[in-house]
C-alpha cells in the first residue's frame, strides 16, 4: 500500500514538474516570439494632474511612458488621446497613431493613455506635446467616455477647479462611473491582474483565446440581464462576425440629459478652444478626430438589416448622433479642424469586417478598426489646409 501511494506521489510530482516546466518554456517562447509590451498590462504611477502615467521604461513604454520605442528629440506629429489612441487591446504597431505614420512615412508620436480625456490633452499638450515641437497635433476624441471624463477631471481634481461651473452643484461623480462601479466583478481578479502584468503567455491568451469564455463567464454571473445591458450580435449576413454590444451603459457617456454628460460637453467644447489657441501659438496645426462609440458605428446597419433595436440602444443611436453634430457645429463656428471616422468605420459594417473584438463587450476597435481610423485620418491631412 505504501509503495503504491509512493509511486503515485512520484507520478504526481513528475506530472507537475513537467507542466511548470512546460509553462516555463511556453512564456520563453512567448517572450522570444511577441514584444512583451503589446501584451502585458503595464504598471502605472501616480501623476498630480494626469491622475496616472505608465512607469517610464517599462513594457515597451518610453522614458516619458507613452507607448513608443523611445522619445525623439522632436516629433513632427503627435497623437494625444485615450484608451483607443494608445491602441489598447492591440499591438503597438497597429495602433492608429502607428498607422497613421506608416501612411504618412514619417513617425506619429503616440501620447494615448485609458482614463485620460479633453482636460488631460490640454495639460499634454501644453506640457509634453509642445516640447517635441511638433507641425501637427492629432487629437482623438472618444464618444465613449471622453465627455464624462472632462466632468470627472474637471470636479475630482482641485488642478481644474477654475473650469467648474460655480454656479451649479455637481457631485463629482458621473452617472457612468456609478454604472461601471455596479458591474459584477470578475472571478479571481486579482491572481488574474497579476498574471496579465507578469505573464505573456497568459495575456496572449487573455487576448486571443479567452474574450468568448470571458463573456460566458458574464452572462453566467448576470443570468438576468437583457439586450439593454448586454447584447449579443450576429451579423445576419456574415455569421462569423459579431460583437456584443451594453447600449445601457454606452448611454450614460453621450445622453446630454444627464448633468455630468451636459456639463462634459460645456468642458469639452472649452478644450477644444484651449488646444486650437495653444497649437496656433506654437505655429502647429490641429486636428480632432471624432471617434464614435461600438454601437453607434453599427446603428445604421442594424436598422437596414432588420435587427430588433432594444429601445435604450435606438436612444443611444440617436442622441451619440446629435451630439456629434452638436460638437461639430462648434468646430466648425470657431475654425477648428475635425475629420469623423463614423462614416469610414460604418463603411466596414456595411462590408461585413469584424472591426470590433466578437465575444466581448470592449468597446476597443481592433487592428482593422484602428486601421480604418488610420485611414481616415491620412485622408484629412493630406488635403490643404494640411497636406503633408
Amino acid at each position: 500500500m505504501t509503495r503504491g501511494w509512493r509511486q503515485k506521489g512520484i507520478a504526481l510530482g513528475l506530472v507537475l514538474a513537467s507542466s511548470v516546466l512546460a509553462l516555463l518554456l511556453g512564456e520563453l517562447a512567448g517572450r522570444l516570439a511577441v514584444h512583451p509590451g503589446d501584451f502585458l498590462t503595464a504598471r502605472r504611477v501616480e501623476h498630480p494632474v494626469l491622475g496616472h502615467r505608465i512607469e517610464p521604461n517599462t513594457t515597451g513604454h518610453d522614458a516619458l511612458g507613452f507607448r513608443n520605442p523611445a522619445v525623439p528629440e522632436r516629433a513632427e506629429v503627435v497623437a494625444i488621446g485615450d484608451s483607443v489612441t494608445y491602441g489598447y487591446a492591440a499591438a503597438r504597431d497597429d495602433s492608429w497613431p502607428h498607422q497613421t505614420g506608416v501612411l504618412l512615412r514619417q513617425p506619429v508620436y503616440n501620447m494615448g493613455l485609458g482614463g485620460y480625456g479633453p482636460l488631460e490633452y490640454v495639460y499634454l499638450a501644453e506640457h509634453e506635446a509642445k516640447k517635441l515641437r511638433p507641425s501637427l497635433l492629432l487629437v482623438g476624441f472618444n464618444f465613449g467616455n471622453d465627455l464624462v471624463d472632462a466632468y470627472t477631471s474637471a470636479y475630482q481634481n482641485s488642478y481644474w477647479r477654475e473650469w467648474r461651473d460655480t454656479g451649479a452643484t455637481h457631485r463629482g461623480e458621473s452617472e457612468y462611473q456609478r454604472a461601471w462601479l455596479s458591474k459584477p466583478t470578475k472571478r479571481f481578479a486579482a491572481l488574474r491582474d497579476w498574471l496579465s502584468m507578469h505573464s505573456v503567455l497568459y495575456s496572449m491568451l487573455r487576448i486571443v483565446v479567452l474574450p468568448e469564455l470571458a463573456s460566458w463567464e458574464h452572462d453566467l454571473r448576470e443570468p438576468a440581464a437583457g439586450p439593454e445591458q448586454r447584447m449579443h450580435w450576429t451579423d445576419p449576413s456574415a455569421s462569423a462576425v459579431g460583437t456584443v454590444f451594453t447600449p445601457r451603459l454606452r448611454l450614460t457617456v453621450v445622453d446630454p440629459e444627464l448633468p455630468s454628460v451636459r456639463e462634459g460637453l460645456r468642458l469639452t467644447e472649452r478644450a477644444f478652444v484651449s488646444l486650437q489657441s495653444g497649437a496656433n501659438a506654437q505655429g502647429a496645426r490641429l486636428l480632432i478626430v471624432l471617434i464614435p462609440t461600438k454601437e453607434r458605428v453599427y446603428c445604421r446597419y442594424l436598422r437596414q438589416s432588420g435587427t430588433q433595436m432594444p429601445e435604450v440602444l435606438a436612444r443611444l443611436c440617436e442622441v451619440e448622433e446629435r451630439v456629434k453634430q452638436e460638437l461639430a457645429q462648434f468646430l466648425t463656428a470657431h475654425t477648428i479642424a475635425y475629420v469623423d471616422v463614423t462614416p469610414a468605420l460604418e463603411e466596414q459594417v456595411q462590408q461585413h469586417v469584424q472591426i470590433y473584438p466578437k465575444g466581448e463587450d470592449s468597446s476597443h476597435p481592433q487592428a482593422a478598426g484602428y486601421r480604418v481610423i488610420a485611414r481616415t485620418v491620412y485622408a484629412a491631412v493630406s488635403r490643404p489646409p494640411f497636406g503633408l
